[in-house]
């Protein structure tokens, strides 16, 4: 079995799991982590509409956001782009987040869970696109408590099992963080 393939079928085991309805926000968080090499042998499998049936096949719902071309998105809307690419300095902020990009993430996910009950999972995926752009950790905190069952990150990165650290794309810093994980 390919990496891609275990991952959904130990996705789909935690899934499976019955659901408790009084544990924290960040107790419903699942982060799936795998190494960055497998993110195209991953994404296929998702996009194949695979993960989405394997999932419904539990009983629950699925419904998924690609984290990675939004901040071209973001920037092709934003009426101050010209300006800001002009000077991109002036698009960081002072935690080295890209200026109205986490607004502009939160109200898309928060539209997507509109529609979502307690037993549906909403599945990020592209993380990895916004390295250097935004703090996933900063985006998932943001929008934890808005997700009504259970929140998925597919995480192209290292989960150090120790310190409860979860590193983007092997970057130097880790940031500690309560969810459940799957590795692979």
């Amino acid at each position: 079995m390919n990496l891609p393939q275990t991952i959904l079928e130990r996705l789909k085991e935690h899934l499976s799991l019955p659901w408790p309805e009084n544990v924290s926000p960040r107790e419903r968080v699942v982060m799936v982590v795998y190494p960055p090499n497998e993110e195209r042998k991953l994404r296929r499998l998702i996009q194949s509409g695979e993960f989405a049936n394997e999932i419904k096949a539990t009983g629950h719902g699925w419904q998924e956001y690609d984290l990675a071309p939004e901040f071209s998105r973001w920037l092709s809307e934003y009426e101050y782009r010209d300006r800001y690419l002009a000077r991109p300095e002036r698009l960081w902020d002072d935690q080295g987040n890209i200026r109205g990009l986490e607004e502009y993430l939160v109200g898309k996910i928060a539209a997507l869970t509109n529609s979502m009950t307690s037993n549906d999972v909403l599945a990020l995926i592209g993380g990895g696109g916004l390295f250097g752009l935004h703090s996933v950790s900063t985006l998932i905190e943001r929008i934890e408590s808005h997700i009504p069952g259970r929140l998925v990150i597919l995480f192209p990165g290292e989960h150090d099992a120790k310190n409860n650290s979860y590193r983007l794309l092997g970057a130097k810093d880790g940031w500690g963080y309560l969810a459940v994980p799957i590795t692979c």
